[in-house]
């Protein structure tokens, strides 16, 4: 890499923070614990900046590393996500009615979800939640690219087919 990896990694910390950040508040219930792994991730990320071989991959590699603190995590732990979390349920303004359907969309949602794969669900969380291209995806999971999006396209029909079943 011709540049220093230091100030790539500096220079593209404001864009990849809070895509990490809600990846991680994705996985966790807890937001200082979201953020405590944030921190680790960007901490591991700089002792192992010397492994960065291109610039360009800078994205993929930085959520390897945080899949990685989210599995070692896993491992120690057992936390549950919050409905409330992922729906922003709390919000006071919004009627009982609204807050209802929307409580039972997330519910479809998330049902509809844990029909998946584990790799499936991955996918869509790296698409989605950490808004990561195919190609930046491919080499997180190393995968092909190609793969990806094959399993992001039948993920996305799936889940497509499990709601409407629910609706109707």
């Amino acid at each position: 890499m011709s540049r220093d990896p230091y100030q790539i990694l500096a220079e593209q910390y404001g864009e990849y923070l809070p895509r990490v950040l809600n990846y991680m508040r994705l996985r966790v219930d807890d937001e200082a614990l979201a953020q405590d792994l944030t921190a680790q991730t960007f901490e591991r990320a700089l002792t192992r900046l010397h492994t960065l071989r291109d610039e360009s991959a800078l994205g993929g590699w930085l959520f390897a590393i945080a899949r990685s603190e989210i599995a070692g995590y896993f491992r120690r732990h057992k936390p549950q996500m919050s409905l409330e979390q992922v729906s922003g349920l709390g919000d006071a303004t919004s009627s009982i009615e609204g807050l209802t359907e929307k409580a039972q969309e997330i519910a479809a949602l998330r049902a509809a979800l844990a029909t998946l794969s584990e790799r499936e669900q991955e996918i869509l969380r790296l698409r989605f939640v950490a808004g990561l291209t195919n190609r930046a995806i491919a080499n997180t999971m190393r995968l092909r690219e190609n793969t990806v999006a094959v399993i992001l396209y039948r993920a996305l029909r799936k889940l497509k087919e499990k709601l409407d079943a629910q609706t109707q």
